[in-house]
């Protein structure tokens, strides 16, 4: 009996301590790095639009030269790494 209590309790702690790290965790403030966010330019915009054009034209995009090299375009953006700031590199 006195060993299922003390399971009992040693559970109990530990679930507790598990609520609390989790809560600290979520509470914790960390700064954004402003630098790291990507800045919309007019190309990208202009490819976001052509994207939205294609996709408006439906299965006709298909045979749209336009919207073939939009998409490797974005193909090609989307699979190239991107470089790094690393010097050491």
């Amino acid at each position: 009996m006195k060993g299922a209590l003390l399971l009992r309790l040693g559970i109990g702690v530990l679930a507790f301590m598990a609520v609390l790290a989790t809560l600290l965790e979520i509470a914790r403030e960390d700064d954004i790095d402003v630098q790291s966010i990507p800045v919309l330019t007019e190309k990208s915009d202009s490819l976001r639009a052509e994207l939205q054009r294609c996709r408006d034209l439906g299965d006709a995009a298909l045979n749209d030269q336009d919207c073939v090299a939009t998409w490797i375009e974005t193909r090609r953006r989307f699979l190239t790494p991107a470089p790094t700031s690393d010097p050491e590199e």
